[in-house]
């Protein structure tokens, strides 16, 4: 069943959300080593300056934001994996985060959510490419969806209890908004 704040966000997004999806010059049929290491370098540029905010807020112990933390690294890993040194500029239009508050869980949620995605994409991209670095893509590996029920929990108690879905829901556009302009700068999404 889906959380009432969850539906919210996912029906506030669904346009974002595939606009951002059906864009992903990594989902082409003609993907290469190279386009999806600029995938990886663009991701990274939005991803980083944005996580090191976002999980060094004041979350409590229950929504497990030390182990939500390591996203950057993932990325680093396969970039480095790849033998890519290549410099990684980052994104100044990420959403700012400073609290955490209903906000910064909208945010939250497209980060956290990306990583459903990325399940999907590194299990075609195993097949099309074995070669690639997935470590991201593979996100949480078997703990993905105790980690997202979990932040669906937390999102539907603090948000929703609060009622606070439209200020959760202008992090989750904020978040969609940023990062598909980001990858679009990038050439990581095609036009």
């Amino acid at each position: 069943m889906i959380s009432p704040v969850h539906q919210v966000l996912r029906d506030g997004t669904r346009d974002r959300h595939e606009t951002l999806d059906e864009g992903l010059a990594l989902t082409s049929g003609d993907l290469d080593r190279d386009g999806y290491l600029n995938y990886l370098r663009a991701l990274l540029g939005w991803l980083e300056p944005l996580e090191r905010r976002l999980w060094q807020l004041d979350w409590p112990d229950s929504l497990q934001a030390h182990a939500r933390a390591g996203k950057s690294d993932w990325i680093r890993a396969d970039l480095a994996a790849a033998g890519d040194a290549a410099p990684v500029a980052h994104c100044p239009d990420a959403p700012r985060v400073n609290a955490a508050d209903a906000y910064a869980l909208g945010v939250a949620y497209v980060v956290e959510g990306s990583q459903l995605g990325g399940r999907f994409l590194a299990k075609q991209l195993a097949d099309i490419s074995p070669a690639l670095p997935l470590r991201y893509l593979r996100g949480y590996g078997e703990n993905l969806g105790p980690m997202w029920k979990n932040f669906l929990h937390y999102l539907d108690s603090e948000a929703g209890a609060q009622g606070h879905e439209a200020r959760a829901l202008q992090g989750a556009r904020d978040a969609f908004d940023s990062l598909t302009v980001w990858l679009h700068s990038r050439q990581a999404l095609r036009t």
